[in-house]
């Protein structure tokens, strides 16, 4: 079933109502926010991706795929997010990264200590909080 959503950045969209993602504890400062969408505005799959809230024009968050910018980002989950993700082996997933995008896109930077994990089978997210990496990791290199 197709919906209308009003963006913060592409107007009013039509999304498939399949596409929401569920986050039940939110996301940090937008705790009440519990459904968004991805939008590919590069096309499906192709990084920077927007999660947009379908309940309003705000919360929309510039998001990364962190492994395609810092390749050796590893990182555990505890049980209970697990549970919260309804997440076993067999479960695809992905993770997301919230980029700070400033006028001077080359000096954009994501946050590796707060991923957003996407459960892809059940389309539900949780961020979560990890100790050993940077809250302002670049995107681009110097060379870029």
């Amino acid at each position: 079933m197709k919906m209308k959503i009003k963006t913060r950045d592409f107007g009013e969209i039509e999304i498939d109502e399949s596409t929401i993602i569920n986050v039940p504890e939110g996301i940090i400062g937008f705790e009440s926010v519990k459904r968004y969408t991805l939008i590919y505005p590069l096309g499906e799959n192709t990084f920077p991706m927007w999660l947009q809230s379908v309940e309003s024009v705000e919360p929309c968050f510039v998001v990364y795929n962190p492994t395609q910018i810092y390749s050796d980002y590893r990182f555990e989950i505890s049980d209970d997010e697990q549970e919260l993700l309804k997440l076993d082996e067999s479960t695809p997933y992905t993770c997301l990264a919230v980029a700070i995008v400033p006028d001077d896109y080359k000096q954009t930077t994501i946050n590796l200590r707060c991923p957003i994990v996407l459960n892809l089978k059940d389309n539900i997210a949780a961020q979560v909080m990890l100790e050993d990496y940077d809250f302002k990791y670049p995107v681009y290199s110097k060379e870029d």
